[in-house]
């Protein structure tokens, strides 16, 4: 009655809603993006998690990450997100971990908030070799890029060369973390309730800066 009276304002079928509480999310990485994925999925009713992310939290986290408060600084982002979840379902149900180690259990998708390209492309790999699908998500400044890999390659898409070294630091503002997370999550939810979704090797981008913020195009 309790999770009843929680999410019922969902424009959502009971049989939906409990398709979105009974599935299974991976989510690889809590800072920007991941945090607001994993916000949006428990405002949605889902209660079953697999969470992975190795770091603490950091004063530079705090102009856009959702979980990144006084009360947490220096500890770890999975303890915080524990925390976050059963703040709003005591009866959410997660394995979290520090590393990512391609291991996705009993998942059935997986989704995309991490902050470095090798780490995307051993997500892609992992959710490709479980036959599941990828939210790939990604944002930066004031931009943002979010689709679903479920048989297209990243690799043709991103034109990954795996000898590079393609991490870095870059500014961002939260709005754009929020935005690409929460439709990272959304489209997760589509895919699960067999709604339309962006699929790969169509993208959904956004520029926030720019006049015409949102629009689709190709990747690859």
């Amino acid at each position: 009655m309790i999770y009843d009276e929680k999410f019922f304002r969902n424009p959502l079928s009971g049989k939906q809603q409990e398709k979105i509480r009974q599935t299974v999310f991976a989510i690889v990485g809590l800072g920007g993006t991941g945090g607001f994925i994993l916000e949006n999925l428990l405002r949605a009713g889902a209660e079953n998690f697999i969470l992975f992310d190795h770091d603490r939290f950091e004063l530079s986290n705090f102009n856009r990450q959702i979980l990144a408060t006084d009360d947490v600084l220096d500890k770890l982002k999975t303890r915080a997100a524990v925390a976050r979840a059963r703040s709003i379902n005591r009866s959410a149900k997660i394995r979290a971990f520090k590393k990512f180690n391609s291991g996705l259990g009993n998942a059935h998708i997986l989704l995309d908030g991490s902050d470095n390209v090798r780490t995307k492309l051993a997500m892609a790999k992992a959710a490709r070799r479980k036959k599941i699908p990828y939210v790939f998500c990604s944002a930066g400044s004031s931009k943002g890029i979010v689709t679903v890999f479920t048989g297209y390659r990243f690799e043709k898409a991103f034109q990954i060369d795996e000898r590079l070294d393609y991490s870095r630091c870059q500014t961002i503002i939260c709005a754009a973390a929020s935005i690409a997370g929460s439709i990272a999550a959304t489209e997760a939810i589509n895919y699960i309730l067999k709604k339309p979704y962006v699929r790969a090797p169509e993208a959904l981008f956004f520029d926030l800066f720019k006049k015409e913020m949102f629009w689709r195009a190709e990747l690859g």
